[in-house]
């Protein structure tokens, strides 16, 4: 498979990754997950909120990184490498 092959399987595979995150997280906020999560840092529970929050960022910021990555590729955008006077000596 050429690489703007592998370029668009990997944009739709991370499109859907995103949207079934933020499709978690809106249904969560939907149901009121969320409220009884922030009810418990009051409690010994608390570590698991933050736990859940920081993994959320963490996985939502990696997939959108990855993906503006590909479609960068995908684009076929390209930088050249610029020549300063200091290589020359």
């Amino acid at each position: 498979m050429r690489k703007k092959g592998k370029d668009v399987l990997w944009v739709i595979v991370l499109c859907l990754t995103c949207g079934v995150i933020i499709f978690h997280v809106v249904s969560w906020h939907a149901m009121g997950i969320y409220f009884v999560m922030f009810t418990w840092l009051g409690t010994g529970k608390g570590y698991l909120t933050v736990l859940y929050n920081i993994g959320l960022m963490l996985v939502l910021g990696g997939s959108l990184g990855f993906l503006m990555e590909k479609i960068t590729d995908l684009l076929g955008y390209e930088v050249r490498k610029i020549r300063h006077f200091d290589d020359e000596n």
